[in-house]
């Protein structure tokens, strides 16, 4: 009977120890979950500022063509 008794206290302790484990294993999944979606939304953010960048660079390039033309414009008056 003794063996009976130990056998159902050691089933009862793994069960206990199974819902814990998938207790944790939720939490670790809705964890996971945040950092998911914050490490998409850094992403296209990172997106969006690679394309204004590239905008950036296309303007500076822009103004600086203009600025040799009026210094080139400059120079043929002098």
């Amino acid at each position: 009977m003794d063996l009976l008794k130990q056998l159902e206290e050691k089933l009862h302790s793994l069960v206990q120890q199974r819902n814990q484990l998938r207790e944790e294993l939720e939490a670790l999944k809705s964890a996971h979950s945040g950092a998911d979606e914050e490490l998409n939304g850094l992403r296209r953010r990172l997106e969006d500022l690679q394309s204004e960048k590239g905008v950036l660079v296309k303007e500076r390039d822009e103004v600086r063509l203009s600025i040799e033309g009026i210094l080139k414009q400059l120079e043929d008056l002098a």
